[in-house]
């Protein structure tokens, strides 16, 4: 794992990310709401870079969440243990979008799942404080975080509708008609935990015309 920061830590060296480097969280925050100037640069001046190697973990189950993260490159797996020591699929995510548990992070609980890098990936992230801090110098943008939100449970609430249709076939072809990119990027295993079947099950509807 690599971080840039200004001074050093247990996690490597840091420097801040500058302006030219953070387009596509710009581009994603002013997909909700114009960004002034100042904005921007408030934005730019606290965010922080980190890069995974394939099989890194990310975010770990268990672990209180003090930062949000968005990727800029990569692929990576959202995934919970169970007692029995059974990974479950939860989901994936990729480039341009966020890594966060809205729920960890806003209440200080326990992060109920592991994310763990599927290729090289990068992020960029903020702080919980200087998040805070931005949302408390301009609060307008507490509309958008909720806006975010709101569409993330609404994608939750998708994957739950995945899961419920009984045949195994039609479960992948929702999957291709919605993300196909996730069948090109990630491991056959990991789709099939994600769809709630076995890798030779999903091999067999994959062989299907």
């Amino acid at each position: 794992m690599k971080q840039s920061h200004t001074t050093a830590g247990a996690g490597g060296m840091y420097s801040i990310v500058y302006l030219h480097e953070v387009k596509q969280v710009v581009d994603f925050i002013s997909s909700y709401i114009k960004m002034s100037e100042e904005e921007l640069h408030f934005i730019a001046d606290n965010l922080k870079f980190t890069s995974f190697e394939q099989g890194e973990i990310l975010l770990k189950q268990g672990q209180i969440l003090n930062k949000m993260a968005f990727i800029i490159k990569g692929a990576v797996r959202g995934y919970y243990t169970d007692e029995s020591g059974t990974e479950h699929t939860l989901g994936f995510a990729l480039e341009n979008q966020p890594l966060v548990a809205f729920d960890s992070f806003t209440q200080q609980t326990p992060i109920g799942f592991t994310s763990i890098a599927l290729e090289s990936t990068e992020t960029i992230w903020i702080s919980q404080s200087a998040f805070y801090n931005f949302l408390e110098t301009y609060p307008r943008y507490e509309k958008v975080l909720r806006t975010i939100i709101s569409e993330y449970m609404t994608i939750e609430g998708e994957k739950t509708k995945l899961l419920r249709i009984v045949s195994a076939k039609e479960r992948y072809r929702a999957l291709l008609e919605t993300h196909p990119e996730l069948v090109k990027r990630v491991p056959l295993k990991y789709i099939a935990s994600y769809l709630g079947m076995t890798t030779e099950n999903l091999s067999r509807v994959r062989s299907q015309k």
